[in-house]
């Protein structure tokens, strides 16, 4: 199997498609490597690539005037970074910043909507996988209402964990404020329980869980949510 074939697979909403299909979209996917903090759009920006992560992670992130950030949704193996240009828009609302390094293919924006156009198969599952992110969106700003800080933060470590298929992270306290939208120190205090229970480790800026279950019980019910909701839109069993 070529390089090629390999990473189409590794991306689940490329590897949804039929051999045919995958054959005749790999002529126009790129892979490129996507560095830790790389931006992919920032606001209003015209969008040029659509993206789809082998296990690199991508953040949605609202930046206010006064310059402070948090993130509304993540990308990882299972989608797409780019759906918006589903409703005839090229142009983000959202900043897309690269939050677990490694690589995706990119298909050039207007190569892609021509597929749409002309891809049945295509166009059904982005259009379910973005109904799917629009429900992580909704969910998230539901979160970060009503959630503790150690709830929020087992959701998050889930959420990533899911999407990049492994149980270490690469991220600081600092990092995982701004994307929870709460102070450092909050953070600190909230991975320091998780730590002290077990259920995760944490030493110089790496992650690593070590108990999924425990997890789970930490995290709201905010994770099952938009995991049975991708479960149940892309046809995916949610994982154990």
């Amino acid at each position: 199997m070529s390089r090629s074939a390999i990473a189409i697979s590794e991306n689940k909403l490329l590897a949804a498609l039929s051999g045919n299909s995958q054959k005749r979209l790999e002529p126009e996917l790129e892979f490129v490597l996507l560095p830790l903090g790389e931006i992919l759009y920032n606001p209003f920006e015209e969008i040029k690539y659509v993206y789809f992560p082998r296990r690199s992670a991508v953040s949605m992130v609202n930046i206010f005037e006064d310059g402070s950030m948090v993130e509304v949704g993540v990308i990882g193996n299972e989608g797409m970074v780019g759906t918006g240009v589903l409703s005839g828009d090229e142009v983000s609302v959202h900043q897309a910043i690269v939050q677990v390094a490694d690589g995706a293919w990119r298909m050039k924006t207007q190569v892609f909507k021509a597929e749409i156009d002309n891809d049945g198969e295509l166009s059904k599952l982005v259009k379910r996988f973005s109904q799917a992110l629009f429900t992580q969106v909704a969910q998230t700003a539901a979160c970060n209402r009503r959630h503790t800080i150690v709830e929020r933060l087992a959701r998050w470590m889930l959420l990533m964990q899911d999407r990049i298929d492994s149980d270490t992270l690469q991220l600081t306290h600092e990092f995982i404020a701004i994307m929870l939208g709460a102070r450092r120190a909050g953070v600190t205090v909230a991975a320091g329980s998780l730590q002290r229970d077990k259920v995760i480790n944490y030493k110089r800026g790496r992650v690593t869980i070590l108990d999924r279950r425990k997890l789970e019980e930490a995290s709201c019910e905010c994770h099952r949510v938009v995991k049975e909701e991708y479960a149940r839109l892309l046809g995916k069993k949610p994982r154990k």
